[in-house]
């Protein structure tokens, strides 16, 4: 009777395995693909965000058009860090922009960076029909940054 018990255990173990395996399997790689997904758009924030603050060690006394210079100045600086950026999100580059405003009598200098995934998904991904697609990804990454000077 013992050998009986057991191999009925041993087969609700196995049911069991199947069902709860590729829940887990789906759970690791949903955390490992969002973990790239957040490693580049930080990336591509860091790059950002290094460029607006070049700004800052520009002097202001030594030029007639400060804010043509620093747009200038911030461009260079930005496409030398996006030749650093993650393989993933530097291909993907679909637009990088550079404006000025004013705002309440600041000159506002915004740059954004926008890699685009609407042609092909950041990572692969499974589609199960109406259920959709696992994980579900956004269709771009946007970084932005803005600074006043």
């Amino acid at each position: 009777m013992e050998l009986g018990k057991s191999r009925r255990e041993s087969g609700v173990v196995s049911l069991e395995f199947l069902f709860i395996f590729p829940v887990i399997v789906g759970l690791i790689y949903g955390a490992a693909g969002y973990g790239v997904l957040f490693f580049n758009k930080y990336q591509m924030q860091v790059a950002v965000d290094r460029a607006t603050s070049s700004v800052f060690s520009l002097d202001r006394r030594q030029s007639t058009a400060f804010a043509q210079d620093a747009l200038n100045y911030s461009s260079s600086v930005l496409e030398a860090l996006s030749g650093e950026l993650p393989a993933l999100a530097a291909s993907r580059i679909a637009e990088s922009s550079c404006s000025t405003r004013s705002a309440s009598g600041l000159e506002l200098l915004e740059w954004t960076l926008v890699a685009d995934g609407e042609e092909s998904s950041f990572l692969p991904q499974l589609n199960f029909g109406f259920l959709g697609a696992f994980p579900p990804l956004p269709q771009n990454l946007t970084a932005r940054s803005t600074i006043a000077f």
